[in-house]
């Protein structure tokens, strides 16, 4: 599947959660993109597509600031990508914000989601930033 074509379908996301279990009941925090119940078949199959391409490369999340309080732009990239999947102008809470930065702060694992399936739909994230970009 296309880049351009993940990046779309996956820019509808609408929340920005946390979950500290995944399918395996390990501890580990991941960050949940939730969408509506609409779309859910595209919105599997992009992050599905998106998963095949990162189990071959490192990926890394980041979570950059904008000049709007609240709202942030979301990066996923992996050498497997000719550019890395841009989420722009999502808003993401305080709690959540903090969260992340303490757990890139201990160095824990980080895994990035979605709320459509329970299924193994989930991708390992190896390095994680908060920080102000330009793009």
């Amino acid at each position: 599947m296309d880049r351009l074509i993940i990046e779309s379908t996956l820019s509808d996301v609408n929340e920005i959660f946390l979950s500290k279990t995944n399918e395996t009941g390990s501890a580990e925090l991941s960050v949940v993109l939730g969408f509506k119940a609409a779309n859910t078949d595209q919105i599997l199959h992009a992050f599905s597509a998106l998963k095949e391409v990162a189990a071959e490369n490192e990926v890394e999340f980041m979570i950059c600031k904008t000049r709007v309080s609240g709202i942030y732009d979301l990066e996923i990239k992996t050498d497997g990508l000719d550019e890395p999947i841009r989420i722009m102008n999502k808003s993401v809470t305080n709690e959540v914000l903090g969260a992340i930065e303490d757990a890139i702060n201990k160095n824990e694992e980080m895994l990035l989601s979605t709320n459509v399936s329970k299924d193994d739909c989930w991708i390992r994230v190896h390095t994680a930033h908060i920080r102000e970009c330009d793009f």
